[in-house]
């Protein structure tokens, strides 16, 4: 870390320049390298960069009618993400977003921005564990027709919180169905590398499972429904 002093000519940085960040902190102006951070890309992430570069792609190729409508679509509306952040968006930042969530969901991509609605958010949900199970679960069942349902975990945590937002990740998706429960112990121990009956007789941790919706017809999505369960 460098102390840093500015003159008449640059009298503020921000951000970082060729893996130095410049910031300002109690100590005052300072310099630092950016940490490089160790990144293992999932193959949901890997599918998620080549499906941006599709749309990117797609974008340039799009009738000027076409962009005017996702253009008229972003000054009508901001966006809210799965957090229920609110951000303004361009034209071409909606057509990525609601096609980058209909090709995640193996879905076809639509050139026409779509008329406005309100996703399904997903109602609350109990989670359910046992040496054998590991079970998301709605009473009532709740019919998601029209929708898919992405499904998200963090690995085991030592934290209690709702309010853990990293270490996410993408476990499996749903069928628009009447819905009862869904078992992710399969998609879950796969993904980590975990021995589920170890896990559930020494882990002494927590899990927080993550759902949104995406409707199929638009790609819109809803914000998050977060559960937190205890492992022993």
């Amino acid at each position: 870390m460098a102390r840093v002093t500015y003159g008449a000519l640059i009298t503020e940085l921000a951000g970082s320049i060729g893996g130095i960040t410049f910031q300002k902190n109690s100590s005052g102006n300072i310099a630092r390298l950016k940490p490089n951070m160790p990144v293992n890309v999932s193959e949901a992430q890997q599918a998620q960069n080549i499906f941006l570069s599709q749309l990117v792609a797609s974008w340039s190729s799009l009738s000027d009618a076409n962009k005017t409508s996702w253009n008229d679509l972003a000054v009508a509306h901001d966006h809210t993400n799965e957090w229920g952040e609110s951000k303004t968006l361009n034209g071409f930042q909606w057509f990525v977003s609601c096609n980058l969530n209909l090709l995640f969901t193996s879905q076809a991509t639509i050139d026409t921005a779509p008329s406005w609605t309100t996703p399904l958010v997903v109602p609350d949900f109990s989670i359910i564990t046992n040496s054998t199970q590991f079970i998301v679960s709605w009473s009532p069942p709740w019919d998601t027709t029209g929708y898919k349902l992405v499904i998200y975990a963090t690995p085991l945590l030592r934290q209690s919180t709702l309010k853990l937002r990293k270490s996410t990740f993408f476990i499996s998706y749903s069928e628009g169905e009447p819905l009862y429960w869904r078992n992710l112990l399969p998609e879950y121990t796969d993904l980590f590398n975990l021995t589920w009956a170890d896990v559930f007789s020494d882990a002494n941790c927590t899990i927080i499972v993550r759902i949104k919706t995406i409707e199929n017809s638009t790609g819109l999505a809803s914000t998050y429904t977060s559960t937190l369960v205890k492992i022993n």
